[in-house]
């Protein structure tokens, strides 16, 4: 079996094919483009239209290499340029039809846990306190895990990219600039010390580019077997100052097209090392793409970490199970009566959204589909991309109240009968008991949806048939009607 795990940074777009053996993932191909999204926002924030041509020739090649991988087998994702900006929308869009294929774009958490778990894969097996930093092209992730998981992580907004552009984007390089940006990436490191400082780990590791390119430099010179120490950072710098600009960098061993913003990554690694008190730090090769493939096979082979996140949160929330189930069960049969080639995918979402909504009881049950809607959208969620947070949080948003607030969700981020779905649900297990659904049939016409179901059921549950009114009239007053009428 063949997967796919496309890799939109900061700095350079990544494809890599994986074959899986047993549980193994062996690489098949990988290609590397560099692209400098982070290099590409006008004033406003904006990914410029010279900026989105070349990363969208580039997603043009990476559909090509993908050579048709089923939509399942492959997982495609954005890091911080495409959190932050302003356009994100309108070139995702874009981004997705040229590439094929659905991109999620990773929350900071995420894309360290994913780096974590990648390198993890890659490494020895070993019980030590690690240490993992990956200096993106916008972003340095900062992880402590053990094993294969990960047990705190961090994303900081600083990068070999917006880090070079904010302090050498003369071409010049001073003592005084260096040494500002190294400070600058210092104090956004600073509130990392407790969690991640010496005494934390056993050992230290860097990943992705950044550090593979410093890494490098390291064992062509002749310093060490690639491995990382103060000292070799302070030569960098010197040799850094003796270059006095960026044109003018020859060092061996680094690649022509990490020239440009090998002083900012410096930059940041300094502060890393300054800050967290490292000492030594090696080579780590899985990184993003292999985390992401990892967590696909996870997926296609019923080891889903989105399962566990939602059983988590269930077990924090401390959720009534039996009540979240029979929800849960009900919205997805009414939903495939409504949609009787329903996405799978599609149905999940709706599905963990059914089991979670009742976690804003845990604040108060006085609106707690407001509460849970924002628990769902601000929690950390290993395995969920922004979207699909957004996603489960619309549709707990919208279980019960006026339907006015969901207009912004509708279409983009939800369907209508996803919400249709788990508001009946809800108010056919009001009485939190198990309730058998009567004998319904579903029609939609010009006005809506007409609902048809059995006089006697009705007349034997008079507050279901009180509450399905109700959601007839929330339902008429954004002109998208819903009739109940007995037969």
């Amino acid at each position: 079996m063949l997967l796919g795990a496309v890799d939109l940074g900061s700095n350079s777009f990544r494809v890599e094919i994986g074959r899986v053996e047993g549980d193994r993932i062996l690489t098949q191909s990988y290609w590397k483009e560099t692209v400098r999204l982070a290099g590409g926002f006008d004033k406003a924030g904006a990914l410029t239209p010279e900026i989105q041509a070349r990363a969208l020739a580039a997603l043009a090649r990476f559909h090509e290499r993908l050579a048709g991988l089923p939509p399942e087998r492959v997982r495609a994702v954005g890091t911080q340029a495409m959190r932050i900006a302003t356009n994100a929308a309108e070139f995702l869009r874009k981004a997705e039809e040229t590439l094929g294929y659905r991109i999620d774009i990773l929350s900071g958490h995420e894309e360290a846990r994913l780096v974590f778990k990648g390198c993890a894969q890659t490494l020895p097996r070993s019980e030590k306190r690690r240490l993992v930093v990956d200096i993106g092209g916008a972003s340095t992730e900062v992880i402590i895990g053990r094993g294969l998981d990960a047990e705190r992580y961090e994303s900081f907004r600083i990068g070999c990219v917006n880090t070079s552009i904010r302090f050498f984007s003369d071409g010049r390089i001073t003592q005084k600039s260096l040494e500002r940006a190294t400070t600058a990436c210092a104090a956004e490191l600073e509130e990392s010390i407790s969690a991640f400082g010496r005494g934390n780990f056993d050992e230290a590791y860097g990943s992705a580019g950044t550090f593979g390119a410093v890494s490098d430099i390291c064992r062509t010179l002749g310093w060490s077997d690639g491995e990382v120490r103060p000292e070799h950072l302070d030569k960098l710098r010197k040799m850094l100052l003796e270059a006095h600009d960026i044109g003018s960098i020859r060092f061996a061993g680094l690649k022509e097209d990490r020239r440009e913003v090998i002083a900012g990554g410096i930059a940041v690694l300094s502060a890393v090392f300054r800050v967290l008190g490292v000492e030594s730090m090696r080579p780590a090769s899985g990184a993003l793409r292999m985390g992401l493939l990892y967590d696909l096979l996870g997926r296609v082979s019923n080891r889903d970490t989105r399962d566990v996140t939602i059983e988590t949160l269930m077990e924090t929330s401390r959720l009534d199970r039996e009540q979240a189930a029979r929800v849960a069960d009900l919205t997805e049969t009414i939903y495939r009566r409504l949609k009787p080639k329903a996405d799978p995918e599609k149905l999940r979402y709706l599905r963990w959204a059914a089991l979670v909504h009742e976690t804003g009881m845990i604040i108060s049950s006085s609106r707690y589909h407001r509460h849970g809607h924002y628990i769902v959208m601000n929690a950390d969620m290993p395995g969920f991309s922004r979207r699909e947070q957004d996603t489960m949080a619309a549709l707990v948003l919208s279980q019960r109240g006026t339907l006015k607030k969901m207009e912004p969700y509708f279409g983009e981020l939800i369907s209508k009968e996803a919400a249709v779905a788990l508001r009946l649900a809800v108010i056919f297990a009001h009485a939190r008991t198990d309730v058998e659904l009567p004998l319904m049939d579903f029609t939609r016409t010009d006005e809506g949806l007409r609902i048809r179901i059995e006089e006697g059921w009705l007349n034997a549950h008079p507050l279901t048939a009180y509450l399905l009114r109700e959601e007839s009239e929330a339902w008429d007053k954004i002109d998208d009607h819903l009739t109940v009428e007995k037969f």
